[in-house]
């Protein structure tokens, strides 16, 4: 019995894979499908009462294929966290479609669909679902000539392409400062042990070859910019001045060139906490697969992919990043903060808008410092 759930948002090209890779006689449970065997004129946009009806077929025949353990395809776009345990309860194989947001927009406008799916696109990457050990198409394998599944995927490696980002966003306290020219700010750029929304976790020494291979000074000289908009010089806000990992993650110094307008902006936005989020660009040397198993309680332990080693290209100031929790510990009289103030340890949901290069969770406290 093999269950397969792939997920991806709308226009992501579920179906489509779903085409090429399932094999002959075995169900597939696609709600698209369902919607035009049951009348619509569209599969994307579906009128009542096709739309429940779907709905209802749809949740009948995973229900069968729990119960009964058959052999099937599941197309769920968004599943719930309940929806997430019963798949793994029962032995289901997750397969994640996800281009990246940039991508599935344009081909959801290419393919002429409606404002509403679009909407559901950006949901969908605002609160991504977390999968147990999800394979990508990459990663999922192939089909042997007997029509089994080819088990000889590389599960040790993760597939990826180009420059890869983590986000996080931290409440951020700042005191006026008498330079004009400069604002600094400390803080961890990365967290360890952590499992976040990408199924990644950054164990400790990852970062240790690319401090002494490529910022041998103490971790000074890794470039500052405004949104990993590296093409743009005037996008270059100013530079690390130290950095270095200890026993919870990656500690950063550095400083905010504020004799430039932008610097002066951002410096403005991050005083008046309507900016808040900070992230570090990286590619992978050195990872593996952690798989996932059921606990003595009857819960599961999700698997996660292990960050062993990774190159660091550059820190950056964003305006919106993804599903983050964040702490925060201010030095009180840096920050300029009263005797009796603390700062504040919060959990916070944003937006994601360009998950390629892919934006996930990695937990960092984030001072603001000015001098």
């Amino acid at each position: 019995m093999t269950i397969r759930i792939v997920v991806g948002p709308p226009a992501s090209g579920k179906t489509t894979y779903v085409d090429e890779h399932a094999e002959p006689d075995v169900l597939r449970v696609d709600y698209d499908a369902l919607a035009t065997t049951l009348g619509s004129a569209s599969p994307h946009v579906v009128n009542e009462p096709i739309r429940t009806a779907a709905g209802d077929a749809w949740h009948e025949i995973v229900d069968g294929v729990l119960d009964n353990a058959w052999d099937a395809w599941i197309i769920h776009t968004k599943p719930s966290v309940e929806d997430i345990d019963n798949y793994a309860a029962a032995g289901a194989q997750f397969i994640l479609i996800d281009p990246g947001i940039e991508q599935v927009l344009e081909q959801a406008e290419t393919d002429g669909r409606t404002d509403e799916t679009l909407d559901a696109i950006r949901a969908w990457y605002d609160d991504q679902p977390q999968l147990p050990n999800p394979q990508t198409p990459d990663t999922a394998g192939g089909d042997t000539a007997d029509g089994a599944p080819d088990d000889t995927t590389d599960k040790e490696h993760k597939t990826v392409t180009g420059m890869l980002t983590k986000t996080i966003r931290a409440d951020i306290k700042a005191a006026d400062t008498d330079s004009e020219n400069e604002t600094r700010f400390d803080g961890y750029a990365a967290v360890f042990d952590n499992i976040d929304l990408g199924g990644d976790v950054i164990r400790k020494g990852a970062f240790a070859k690319a401090l002494a291979d490529r910022y041998s000074d103490g971790g000074a000289g890794i470039p500052v910019y405004w949104n990993h908009d590296t093409n743009d010089p005037f996008k270059n806000l100013g530079v690390t001045s130290k950095a270095y990992e200890d026993e919870h993650g990656l500690k950063v110094e550095g400083v905010i060139d504020t004799s430039t307008e932008l610097g002066r902006q951002v410096a403005k936005l991050l005083k008046e906490g309507r900016v808040q989020q900070m992230s570090f660009a990286y590619a992978i040397e050195d990872g593996a697969w952690v798989d996932g198993a059921k606990r003595d309680d009857g819960g599961y332990e999700p698997g996660y992919y292990e960050l062993r080693s990774l190159d660091l290209f550059e820190v950056s100031i964003c305006p919106i990043g993804c599903n983050q929790q964040t702490e925060v510990s201010a030095k009180k009289a840096v920050l300029g903060l009263e005797a009796d103030e603390q700062p504040t340890t919060t959990t916070q949901k944003n937006t994601c808008p360009d998950a390629f290069p892919r934006r996930s969770l990695a937990a960092r406290r984030l001072q603001l410092i000015n001098l």
